[in-house]
């Protein structure tokens, strides 16, 4: 999120709503939004069924692994501390530009725990959708 958050102006400019989804409880979610004030929806999903209809990938390797340590440490030389865990600490992400009617027209799945797509990536894919 630290990564995207800064991205979040230019979204909604575009005239669209970030969304963030989780794979913790109810609880969680409020602990993270007072943590990190950003201006978006933050929803959970315990059950990690969201995830997985996304093809959202879940890994122990694939989480603890060389990218994510460099991408730590990218992290804290930034400013941004990682808190506590919350949620299912296996479950990789995923970027998704959603249009209405629920078309898909930009999926990234995340490889491992540090690979999340460049915040210009995503706001091009979402300039494509706003224009077609």
């Amino acid at each position: 999120m630290a990564q995207l958050g800064p991205a979040i102006p230019r979204i909604h400019a575009l005239g669209a709503t970030l969304v963030v989804v989780g794979s913790g409880q109810p609880f969680m979610a409020q602990a993270f939004k007072e943590d990190h004030p950003l201006d978006a929806p933050i929803y959970v999903d315990p059950t990690l069924k969201a995830h997985e209809a996304a093809g959202l990938k879940r890994s122990v390797a694939r989480t603890l692994n060389f990218n994510a340590l460099k991408a730590g440490v990218r992290a804290v030389t930034g400013g941004h501390m990682q808190g506590m865990t919350a949620g299912d600490p296996w479950q990789l992400g995923g970027t998704f530009v959603v249009v209405p009617g629920g078309k898909v027209v930009f999926k990234h799945i995340s490889k491992d725990s540090a690979d999340y797509p460049a915040n210009d990536v995503v706001l091009k894919a979402l300039e494509s959708a706003k224009t077609n």
